[in-house]
């Protein structure tokens, strides 16, 4: 099976990727919303519920565009799941659950001192979830673009329920990459700069990397269908990572603490890792899969090897932003860089008790 033409019985089912990305992305909001789960307290007697109050209170153009932002994706993916349904049908239901899950959660804030309920963050996050909507009815109408997604996905990727999910969680680590204050394939802060980095914090610092970018690379491995596919996957995401790194340092941080993202320890785990991975992904892939699960959780221990580098706060000193969502974003973007290693682990426990698995991999031939 030397193509990349997906067999019949691929290409006869839809994917489950949007609907794995609305799932995953929900979470997300949920987490960010409510952070830190800490705190509740019944609001003050004689609070009116949040819907009824003032609207435009303490609501600034930032605000709007975050939410808004924030949304976006979500209502793309809610649109996104089953494409052959009516266009209405799509927007109102994308519409109907972002505004559940908005009023549930303003609800939920009412609760927590540190937060805002507000009727306008559900007016704004609704007005996001229906952009994102309309942007997958532009999407999905286009035949030829459908087309060339599927073929992309299915000619690719290994198919069926399984691929899908790996994906969707890829897709979440990559999303967790726009915080650049975490090194570059790193889970933890930088330590403060008062603290003189040595030779031991730098040394586990740099296994942290390697071993994590040892894990997500053999992790995209092994959702390729083919073996000539894996080099050029894991140097495109490895650039893509890079990239998307530096976007958001540039984007969200003062330019004197810039490059803060890619520490002499961090670029040195990065190489020792790609090094390694170049040797890891002509493994059997069973091994592959032994070899990537022991690397993810390792990129966990060895920071906690460290006390001055697990413990590490945000540097909020280092962000150009002025705004009150940066507690949030950063508490998002850590804790999902904290906890993918042991679901992608959990999740590769899974794939390789499926039947079907040996079939949906790369074809050991080519």
């Amino acid at each position: 099976m030397s193509g990349t033409a997906p067999p019949a019985s691929d290409r006869a089912h839809g994917s489950e990727l949007p609907r794995f990305l609305s799932g995953l992305y929900a979470l997300l909001i949920v987490y960010a919303s409510l952070e830190p789960f800490s705190g509740w307290m019944e609001p003050i007697p004689g609070t009116s519920f949040f819907l009824w109050g003032n609207f435009a209170s303490a609501t600034t153009r930032a605000d709007i565009a975050i939410n808004m932002t924030a949304y976006f994706p979500f209502g793309f993916f809610l649109a996104s799941i089953g494409s052959h349904a009516r266009p209405s049908v799509r927007v109102v239901r994308a519409l109907c659950v972002a505004a559940a899950l908005s009023i549930a959660l303003e609800s939920a804030q009412m609760y927590l001192p540190t937060r805002d309920a507000s009727g306008f963050d559900v007016l704004t996050n609704v007005g996001g979830a229906l952009l994102g909507a309309f942007a997958a009815l532009a999407f999905t109408g286009s035949s030829r673009l459908r087309r060339k997604a599927s073929r992309w996905r299915h000619g690719i990727f290994i198919a069926g329920k399984s691929g899908d999910f790996g994906l969707a969680l890829l897709g979440i680590w990559v999303l967790a990459q726009l915080n650049p204050a975490i090194g570059l394939f790193a889970a933890t802060f930088d330590p403060p700069h008062e603290l003189a980095p040595d030779l031991v914090s730098t040394l586990l610092e740099a296994a942290q990397s390697a071993f994590h970018v040892i894990g997500v690379g053999l992790f995209l491995a092994l959702l390729l269908r083919q073996r000539r596919f894996i080099g050029g996957a894991v140097l495109l995401l490895l650039g893509a990572t890079l990239m998307l790194k530096g976007f958001a340092a540039t984007l969200l941080l003062r330019p004197a603490a810039w490059d803060t993202w890619l520490r002499p320890g961090v670029s040195l785990g990065v190489a020792l890792g790609a090094l390694s991975l170049l040797l890891a992904i002509w493994l059997p892939r069973p091994i592959q899969m032994a070899t990537c699960a022991v690397a993810l959780l390792s990129s966990l221990v060895a920071p906690r090897l460290a006390s001055d580098l697990w413990q590490a706060r945000p540097p909020l000193a280092h962000f150009d932003w002025s705004y009150g969502q940066l507690l949030n974003f950063n508490g998002l973007t850590h804790a999902v860089l904290i906890v993918w290693p042991v679901f992608a682990s959990f999740y590769l426990l899974w794939l390789a008790g499926q039947p079907a698995w040996g079939h949906r991999g790369w074809n050991e031939s080519v």
